[in-house]
């Protein structure tokens, strides 16, 4: 059994100084048969951990109707990581972003038309009190300090970006510790005074989310976390993409030479993303920015990340893994076989049908004398 915890200016792990060095990897956009490839590669490249979200609306998509196996067994997914020798940091939300439908959170909630969420509204305290049941009576015997690997799990999801409601993140702290949750438990947050005063609270420890100049970062966690080991729980080394726009990408020399600065600092950090995948089925999330214009995301998650989509090592990677070197004592690199690949050529379309004309085929009618949200018709 293993604790994580903090001493004066660092973490330790069984009483020896320990450095996260992390990457995020969503077992719910990694087809299984590819998690143990793909966590061997994370594992090569120097990292000690493996961090993931929890997608409710995956595990829940119908209300009390609960889904953990096959894609969706994270027990599978941690039980694997641990094998390999790495920890696992869980970041259970409720609500993740992570550029995914609604955050993760399941659809079903906005049936109720007063629905609040994220906040201190009932009718939603209690579905999350159940959803957290489920996964956690899963999760639990998987921490360290009943001999799993995981040695921490997150608060909410960047909650200063969205609101101030204190009682809320309060609440969900109590109701993990309830659920059995004995390990450390942190919040997360951008680099500003607003994002960190809401955030979070003053006993809960603190994490920040950023992509470049670390320095300034590390200054303004210190206005509020005078004292502690230094986490970025995102470093962004690359960027997701939206329909309509170029892939971003993110130069591998840029990504190393932050990497260095902030692990020159003593900081732990999390590479956000270590290996993106795919948005399966319709759950690519959207956002709104430039506001009002609605931006959809692509299917692809590849992130830019030092593993490619296909799971294909990078130049990244290897700029990344060689600044890791510098720090730690990296694993001997095995000799990975190529990833499988299949080019299908072209395809072309030479039926079509009007969308209305086929809409008895599609669906079943529902009348109502106003409009309604989708969500109401199970949408």
């Amino acid at each position: 059994m293993s604790t994580l915890t903090i001493e004066d200016d660092h973490f330790e792990l069984d009483g020896e100084p320990f450095r996260i060095l992390a990457g995020a990897m969503h077992y719910f956009r990694v087809h299984p048969a590819y998690w143990k490839d793909r966590l061997l590669k994370l594992k090569a490249m120097g990292l000690n951990t493996v961090e993931t979200y929890v997608a409710w609306n995956l595990h829940e998509p119908h209300e009390g109707e609960f889904h953990f196996g096959d894609w969706l067994n994270i027990e599978r997914y941690i039980e694997l990581a641990g094998e390999l020798g790495l920890y696992v940091i869980v970041r259970p939300g409720p609500y993740i972003c992570a550029e995914w439908e609604m955050g993760g959170l399941p659809a079903w909630l906005l049936k109720d038309p007063q629905m609040q969420l994220r906040c201190m509204y009932q009718p939603y305290l209690d579905a999350v009190g159940e959803y957290f049941s489920q996964l956690m009576r899963r999760l639990v015997p998987l921490q360290s300090t009943r001999g799993g690997p995981i040695i921490a799990m997150q608060v909410e999801n960047e909650y200063g970006s969205y609101g101030n409601d204190t009682r809320y993140i309060k609440y969900l702290e109590e109701l993990l510790r309830q659920c059995g949750v004995d390990v450390l438990l942190f919040t997360a947050d951008g680099v500003s005074d607003e994002m960190m005063q809401y955030g979070g609270l003053p006993h809960l420890f603190k994490a920040v989310n950023f992509g470049n100049r670390p320095g300034d970062a590390f200054d303004k966690l210190r206005e509020y976390q005078t004292s502690g080991p230094l986490l970025v729980a995102e470093f962004w080394d690359g960027w997701f993409d939206h329909w309509g726009e170029r892939h971003h990408t993110r130069s591998a020399g840029d990504v190393a030479r932050v990497l260095d600065d902030l692990l020159s600092e003593g900081a732990s950090v999390n590479l956000y993303m270590f290996h993106g995948g795919t948005n399966f089925g319709f759950m690519n999330g959207a956002n709104a920015f430039p506001s009002p214009h609605y931006t959809p995301t692509v299917t692809s998650y590849d992130y830019d990340a030092p593993l490619s989509e296909c799971g294909d090592i990078t130049p990244k990677y290897e700029a990344l893994r060689e600044v890791i070197g510098k720090y730690v004592d990296l694993p001997e690199m095995p000799d990975f076989p190529p990833v499988v690949k299949q080019a299908y050529g072209k395809v072309e379309l030479d039926e079509w049908a009007p969308l209305l004309s086929q809409v008895d085929a599609l669906s079943t009618p529902e009348y109502s004398t106003v409009p309604l949200p989708m969500e109401m018709y199970d949408q």
